[in-house]
């Protein structure tokens, strides 16, 4: 039974099924994948090799069915690992839904940067922004410093620097190590309105170091390096 609903193209179970309209279930990335790029009239089954159209649609029963059986244990193995993987991704996400929606901050954040990112089966989304926004509101400093960014770069939402610069400084001022580093990066470049300013830069940099918190593990090295090469010496 299991093998049945194993996806044809990535000969997995699919962890989200859907109906394509050559009739045969796939795991939705990989059909989509196979979609992308091709026209109407260049489209194929990849199974049959016959045209068909680009059309989706959910197939709720086979999720159904590959839940229970992975939930009873009929599945197992390798063939569960995706499913089971899953199972307590969902579980996380709506006990951390439900903690952001009762007040919690941080439960927020955490439900922002799973959506910015695409994690714990969460497509990206601009739901991102809407829940940085209510952690912001409470003080939560890698919120801040997610918002700060958004704001300054007009991702996800509408540019705003004055009110980005605004989150960035509180997020300084809470001990944010991303907001420190995203201080000195505009002043190293001349961006979102701040000048071009190495001492500026430099100051932004040193403090990254001494912040308490720590949500800026990727440009760590980008800002020491820079350090290295650039501040003065004192």
């Amino acid at each position: 039974m299991a093998e049945e609903l194993v996806c044809p193209i990535t000969q997995e179970l699919p962890v989200d099924p859907v109906t394509a309209e050559d009739g045969r279930v796939y795991e939705r990335s990989a059909i989509e994948a196979h979609i992308k790029g091709r026209s109407a009239e260049a489209l194929k089954s990849p199974i049959t090799n016959e045209p068909m159209g680009p059309r989706l649609f959910p197939a709720v029963q086979t999720r159904n069915n590959i839940e229970r059986m992975v939930k009873s244990g009929a599945i197992g193995g390798d063939k569960a690992a995706a499913w089971q993987k899953r199972i307590e991704e969902e579980k996380r996400v709506a006990e951390t839904r439900r903690k952001a929606e009762g007040g919690d901050r941080d439960a927020m954040a955490e439900l922002g940067f799973w959506y910015k990112d695409g994690q714990k089966g969460l497509a990206v989304d601009l739901k991102q922004f809407e829940w940085f926004e209510r952690a912001a509101e409470l003080d939560e400093p890698t919120a801040l410093s997610a918002c700060a960014q958004a704001l300054l770069e007009g991702k996800g939402v509408e540019r705003d620097t004055a009110r980005g610069h605004f989150m960035l400084g509180a997020g300084c001022a809470l001990g944010a190590e991303h907001a420190c580093y995203l201080k000195g990066f505009g002043h190293q470049l001349g961006l979102w309105g701040l000048k071009k300013d190495d001492k500026q830069a430099t100051r932004w940099f040193r403090k990254m170091p001494g912040c308490s918190v720590k949500n800026s593990a990727g440009n760590r090295e980008i800002a020491a390096k820079w350090l290295r090469e650039h501040a003065p010496i004192v």
